[in-house]
């Protein structure tokens, strides 16, 4: 899947050396999602020609006339080699203000196709899970958007590079829980079972939507209404989106276990077992039938 840079976030008022931490957290955080997905970096086609914190990365000046030591320019330079520079400086564009003052073609084709932006953080804006602003398509055209955005490392960013389009190879009925190593990795450190039952149930429904979605599933409001009441709240997901040859099927997280797993339905709402976060199986000892019809 395609990330792209976020130039936007390359300019900065502090020299190229008060940033270098900076830098050197994003090229780790760059290199530990490449060991962990098949990702393809992008850029705008000028990229060597933008300068990043006051640094001219194609003369290794820095703008000031201030000099920079060498492993330092070494470093820039390979830290941009590692994006592919395909994106032609030209519609779509996204910018942070509507009269589209500053903008980058960048963000605006991660934006177009859904696709994350990575940023580095000299500017405190851009660290934040969601980046907000406008697109501009053609000339006429200029519509709020947000994209989503990648600056440390943490679980939740892998949500993001979650391919959903694997899910067209699996049966939502027998597979509910295909992305085990993506899974794995989001749920990493996370302690469900040393918790008491308010903090457990927190955490059930914070990462069970994550591991759902990652895996393809999408959180279904008006059935999950339907299955709930004053006692007890359903959150359930179905597979219509992402499992595409296949015949509908429903997962609903389970708030009372110890550990995170979801009950398993059919198109017509019959149980078919519980499924553990990662992947295993178990026979019902007892039916959690949903409804899927009022």
């Amino acid at each position: 899947m395609n990330i792209y840079l976020n130039d936007l976030s390359l300019h900065s008022d502090k020299s190229i050396i008060e940033n270098m931490p900076l830098i050197i957290r994003l090229k780790s955080l760059i290199e530990s999602l490449s060991s962990m997905t098949n990702i393809t970096l992008r850029a705008s086609r000028n990229l060597w020609n933008t300068p990043i914190s006051g640094f001219d990365v194609m003369t290794s000046q820095c703008l000031k006339g201030t000099s920079v030591p060498y492993e330092y320019a070494t470093l820039v330079k390979a830290l941009y080699s590692k994006f592919l520079p395909s994106v032609v400086d030209n519609f779509p564009y996204f910018s942070e203000s509507k009269d589209m003052n500053g903008k980058s073609s960048s963000v605006g084709m991660a934006c177009v196709e859904s696709y994350p932006v990575i940023s580095f953080t000299f500017d405190e804006k851009y660290a934040a899970d969601i980046i907000s602003g406008w697109l501009q398509k053609n000339k006429n055209e200029v519509i709020a958007a947000d994209v989503n955005n990648i600056f440390e490392d943490k679980p939740t960013i892998y949500t993001h590079l979650a391919d959903i389009n694997v899910c067209r190879n699996y049966n939502p009925l027998e597979n509910p829980m295909w992305n085990k190593e993506l899974s794995k990795k989001l749920l990493k450190g996370v302690d469900f079972i040393n918790q008491d039952a308010k903090s457990r149930q927190g955490m059930l429904y914070k990462y069970g939507k994550m591991i759902a979605e990652a895996n393809g599933w999408t959180y279904n409001e008006e059935i999950s209404k339907l299955n709930s009441n004053s006692g007890q709240l359903r959150y359930i997901f179905d597979s219509s989106l992402s499992f595409v040859n296949y015949p509908i099927a429903y997962i609903s997280i389970d708030m009372e276990g110890p550990d995170l797993a979801y009950e398993l339905c059919d198109k017509k709402g019959k149980h078919k077992g519980e499924c553990s976060w990662n992947g295993k199986m178990k026979v019902p000892k007892e039916y959690h039938d949903i409804k899927v019809k009022r």
